[in-house]
């Protein structure tokens, strides 16, 4: 079954769209992160004291798909499903569309001056969110504080799931054994924050792209050298998947003219229905 069912009256260059119906809850004295909340369509939760927490890209909620997909995800899932705002002041959602292609070999034909001058154009606009982009741990404060919310109000068992620099934040949470209320995470096409993996114990996928300058091959190899010893002891423990001909943000911000970043999308995130059907209701 297909997480979202893609066509070209939903999809518009890597834009999901369509009307969120779930509501934004901004921080207050007792939620210290603001975030999006969605519920099943039908109104029945299956379980109250579960629930799914999406990590956004470094554009946080500006895109409506991390709404658009937590909605698909309760309506599948029967549970609770947040969206944090755990990055302040994004950047602007189109900003890097010039140097960010959307399926490999997209830019293959430009030229070098012209590729210099877009770098340059981008990092002219841009430059104020640098330190919030080459710095993940930054954003690791919010990202936990806002787990903690969830703890402090019953959730028992909590799944997270994380797009590039929300893939970040869920390795980081992974790794810090207090923790316990998290236990296990769907990770999408991240930056590779490899000081988190020898601490991180719990169930983790991995949904990869094969053209990602951010996590290249010599990346996915460690990291599957890294988990390997936890995969002889308990192969539920670890999962990478490596999508081919796709690249960074597939699984977020899929395009419709490229059938196989297309095909990723679906999978990375039915494979998250799945995990939270095994970690979070007990399903297979």
């Amino acid at each position: 079954m297909s997480f979202i069912p893609l066509s070209p009256c939903c999809l518009q260059g890597g834009r999901l769209t369509g009307e969120p119906r779930g509501c934004f809850v901004p921080a207050n004295d007792t939620q210290k992160v603001g975030r999006y909340h969605a519920k099943p369509s039908d109104g029945v939760i299956v379980d109250d004291k579960v629930a799914l927490v999406l990590y956004t890209d470094a554009f946080g909620l500006g895109l409506p798909n991390p709404k658009v997909m937590a909605d698909a995800f309760a309506d599948q899932l029967k549970i609770n499903v947040f969206v944090p705002e755990y990055i302040i002041d994004p950047p602007p959602v189109d900003v890097y569309d010039p140097v960010a292609p959307l399926y490999p070999d997209q830019y293959a034909a430009r030229s070098w001056g012209t590729t210099i001058y877009m770098i340059g154009e981008v990092l002219w606009k841009t430059w104020r969110w640098l330190p919030m982009l080459l710095f993940p741990k930054k954003q690791v404060p919010l990202a936990q504080a806002s787990l903690n919310d969830l703890t402090s109000e019953g959730f028992e068992k909590v799944v997270a799931v994380g797009y590039c620099r929300g893939g970040a934040m869920v390795q980081y949470l992974l790794a810090n054994q207090a923790n316990t209320t998290l236990v296990g995470g769907i990770i999408c096409h991240p930056s590779p924050e490899k000081s988190t993996w020898a601490g991180i114990d719990k169930p983790t996928k991995w949904h990869l792209a094969d053209h990602d300058q951010m996590f290249g091959d010599k990346d996915i190899q460690l990291l599957k050298n890294t988990f390997q010893k936890k995969v002889d002891e308990d192969r539920s423990k670890f999962e990478c998947v490596v999508h081919q001909d796709t690249v960074h943000g597939f699984a977020a911000r899929p395009t419709l003219e490229h059938e196989p970043t297309k095909k990723a999308f679906d999978e990375a995130n039915a494979s998250a229905i799945d995990f939270c059907k095994k970690q979070l209701l007990a399903r297979e």
